[in-house]
């Protein structure tokens, strides 16, 4: 668990950890990066209680997002590891039993995720609803093209990180998603399509935080240096992919507006080809309607 001013929710998340059944041990490793606000206090308070269970670890001075998160996770020692951060919880008391035994039947399986539901704007919302099956397995190319999963339901194997970790990876925005790439090179990915977690949805998230077109550029050069990381192994994927970032976040490329056209035009045969991944109706509406319109609509 890494954790950073999450005073409002750090408790619910040590909590639904607390409260799983298992028949093995668990220890809660948490990284706090140096929090301003009672954060810290709660984990301490935590850790005093449960000496031996809880293992809290506070930076000093504050690392960052990605080194915190990539420290916490040498700092776990467990055959598994699961990740739950600050402002997520768990909701099914046997989800790790359950992924424990998932793994154990599944000796070519490094990751094992599930469903999860968000939480935003005071509304639970289910994703994934059009999943039929119980039990998917799922390669690295599987993810890359529809990376549906979240990061409260991600349980590993300790083993299949990277070791150590590529120097680039700390300047990873979504850091989440390249530690399922780097996780499904030593094996496969199992997903259970069960409801086990909550993804918070706020106002501090990096979602919120930060810029579309930063967390664009972000993700396209980190794409691209995975490429070579991983000997162009899966090129036609990172292409595929790049190509519907690029289509979608075009719209917020500081450009006119007839060149903003002339780019979906272009593209029109991809946009199609790939019309519920980069937002439908809803993404052609952005291209097609002066920002400034819109804006006076939202308004």
């Amino acid at each position: 668990m890494i954790a950073y001013n999450q005073e409002d929710f750090i408790s619910e998340a040590i909590e639904s950890i607390l409260m799983q059944k298992t028949s093995f041990p668990v220890e809660i490793v948490i990284g706090d990066d140096h929090s301003p606000d009672k954060t810290g206090e709660i984990c301490a308070s935590y850790a005093a209680k449960y000496p031996g269970k809880i293992k809290y670890l506070r930076r000093d001075p504050n690392l960052g997002m990605m080194p915190n998160f990539i420290k916490t996770l040498g700092e776990c020692e467990g055959k598994y590891i699961a990740v739950c951060e600050g402002d997520d919880f768990w909701t099914d008391e046997n989800k790790l039993q359950s992924q424990v035994d998932f793994m154990e039947a599944h000796a070519d399986v490094s990751l094992c995720c599930h469903n999860h539901s968000v939480f935003a704007n005071g509304e639970m919302i289910h994703p994934n609803e059009d999943i039929a099956e119980n039990m998917i397995i799922l390669e690295t190319t599987d993810y890359m093209r529809d990376p549906f999963f979240h990061t409260s339901s991600y349980f590993f194997r300790r083993e299949a990180q990277p070791a150590p970790y590529p120097g680039w990876y700390k300047d990873v925005l979504a850091g989440d998603h390249f530690l399922v790439l780097f996780l499904s090179m030593k094996g496969k990915i199992g997903y259970l399509n069960k409801r086990m977690s909550v993804f918070r949805n706020h106002g501090s998230s990096v979602s919120f935080t930060r810029k579309a077109l930063e967390i664009k550029q972000n993700f396209v050069r980190h794409l691209e240096i995975f490429n070579e990381y991983s000997d162009r192994k899966f090129e036609a994927e990172i292409r595929e992919v790049i190509n519907r970032w690029n289509l979608v976040y075009q719209v917020y490329e500081p450009v006119g507006y007839l060149k903003k056209v002339s780019y979906l035009v272009q593209n029109i045969g991809f946009y199609f080809q790939n019309f519920k991944k980069v937002g439908g109706l809803k993404l052609l509406v952005k291209y097609l309607v002066p920002n400034t319109v819109l804006q006076q609509l939202k308004s």
